[in-house]
């Protein structure tokens, strides 16, 4: 009897915690999607944002109801709900997009300015809040940028008029506010190649399955496919002659300038397809053979269908799910001095000693010299390698060879797991 009053309580307590979150949510939101489209634009010194719409998505809220504001701050841009009567923060989600990497390309270094379409979800408010954007500055510290307000029954919403598509239930285990929603999305498969698309699709989910630390978090991980066709098969620029196709997202290979940068620069033409679907994060999945991709941190990824398909399916969602930067230094990139000498990358996987105890030294055996030298001897340890984040001196990653390094599927290391496994945790409200 004792014995059982005992796990009673132990079970009470450890839900305790939970219930003050669980209502701060109910209090605060509903359990629906708001969209905020605006326009960014500016150049390395200058940005500006212009409200186009708030939109409401017909599908429900996905995130997390508990775990309401961001621990990790992995985004050079942030997002907060506050109360418009305390300002007390109510919400908050960190980002990277497009238009950071422009702002430091050689382009926006020489102060041509450019826009971007951009858009946050977040838990639609049922009371007046304040919506504040940040970025961060040349020392990666947060700086207010732009505020909109919403007041419920006052501020205008669009209810745009979707046309209802089939969606695939590759890998659906939970509801939606307890499980990680990866949502697959066609990008230049005409209805002629809908076989395809389906095949596609399922390797994909497959790919992603098999790889960990996805495959150790399968059961609380949801993986669905849209059918949304294009006018024309392939993808713009993929190809002699670069030509521009109709294609349902516009997606296009030299993003930026570069070659392989394969993004969908529209965010307000992807969100509207992916606005009827539970998504945590859209990975989407380009009908050509030629090689390329990409991932933004809380935006969006793609693939494409090469020889390499399944390792870049997960490299990208390095990026667009965990925040991890690339860990290579070698290949061509649009954007210069990304990650500023004397700084500490916000990004999980990378370090410039500036700040390592925020970083993986909790993780390292004693034994392993910091920097690490790449010896034979250290091959497969976790420790400190110089060579990282587009830099060969000055940055450093924490193993000799990772998926986010080299072209090797299912080789995460242990932090780069990590960081995988705490954005799950998060998104699960464990």
């Amino acid at each position: 009897m004792l014995k059982c009053m005992k796990r009673l309580i132990l079970a009470i307590l450890c839900i305790l915690p939970l219930v003050p979150a669980q209502a701060q949510f109910e209090r605060y939101f509903k359990p629906q999607t708001l969209c905020i489209r605006y326009l960014h634009s500016g150049d390395f010194n200058r940005q500006s944002y212009r409200l186009e719409s708030f939109v409401s998505h017909w599908g429900v809220w996905a995130g997390p109801t508990q775990h309401l504001t961001d621990s990790f701050s992995y985004g050079r841009q942030k997002v907060e709900v506050r109360d418009a009567a305390t300002d007390s923060l109510l919400y908050s989600c960190s980002f990277n997009s497009l238009f950071d990497e422009y702002r430091t390309t050689e382009k926006g270094r020489a102060g041509k300015r450019k826009s971007f379409r951009e858009c946050v979800r977040i838990p639609r408010p049922i009371v007046p809040v304040k919506i504040c954007f940040y970025s961060r500055n040349a020392q990666f510290e947060y700086e207010k940028q732009w505020e909109v307000q919403f007041e419920p029954g006052r501020t205008k919403v669009k209810n745009e008029l979707i046309i209802k598509g089939r969606i695939m239930a590759l890998h659906v285990v939970a509801e939606p506010a307890k499980a990680y929603d990866i949502l697959l999305v066609p990008e230049g498969y005409a209805v002629s190649d809908s076989a395809k698309w389906r095949k596609d699709a399922e390797r994909c989910a497959e790919a992603i399955l098999n790889c960990s630390p996805f495959k150790e978090n399968a059961y609380r991980i949801n993986i669905r496919a849209l059918y949304a066709y294009s006018k024309e098969s392939g993808v713009s620029r993929d190809g002699a002659g670069k030509r521009r196709k109709k294609t349902r997202l516009g997606a296009s290979f030299y993003t930026l300038g570069t070659e392989r940068y394969l993004m969908v620069e529209d965010m307000w033409r992807l969100d509207k397809v992916c606005s009827e679907t539970p998504c945590d994060h859209a990975l989407v999945i380009c009908n050509t053979k030629k090689y390329g991709g990409g991932g933004i941190y809380n935006f969006h990824s793609t693939v494409t269908d090469n020889r390499y398909f399944n390792y870049v399916c997960v490299h990208e969602l390095g990026h667009g799910i965990a925040g991890l930067a690339d860990e290579y230094y070698t290949s061509d990139v649009a954007v210069q001095d990304y990650y500023p000498q004397g700084t500490e990358p916000p990004a999980p996987n990378i370090t410039s000693l500036v700040n390592f105890d925020a970083k993986w030294r909790d993780m390292l055996d004693p034994e392993v010299p910091v920097p690490t030298p790449a010896e034979k001897q250290y091959e497969d340890d976790l420790g400190v390698f110089e060579g990282a984040g587009y830099c060969a001196k000055g940055l450093y990653r924490p193993r000799k060879s990772c998926t986010m390094k080299d072209i090797r599927y299912d080789y995460f290391c242990p932090v780069c797991q990590r960081a995988f496994q705490r954005m799950f945790d998060h998104c699960c409200d464990k």
